[in-house]
């Protein structure tokens, strides 16, 4: 099973790819933010974690913009 590392709040912690309910990716000045979301917990996902949910799970990832 494929797993990925999300970097929360209470440090680095690791989920199966089917655990996920949704991936968010969101752009911003600093360049491209994937947060992964499983139930309540959240992270940011590296881009080699967010390309292999792509591959597997890409009814899951949403692009959200920020309105300026």
């Amino acid at each position: 099973m494929k797993s990925v590392r999300l970097q929360t709040c209470y440090g680095e912690e690791t989920h199966f790819v089917h655990e996920l309910d949704q991936v968010i990716l969101c752009k911003t000045d600093d360049g491209l933010v994937a947060v992964g979301f499983m139930d309540i917990v959240s992270g940011l996902m590296s881009e080699e974690d967010l390309d292999m949910v792509r591959a597997t799970r890409k009814d899951i990832v949403h692009e959200w913009s920020p309105m300026n």
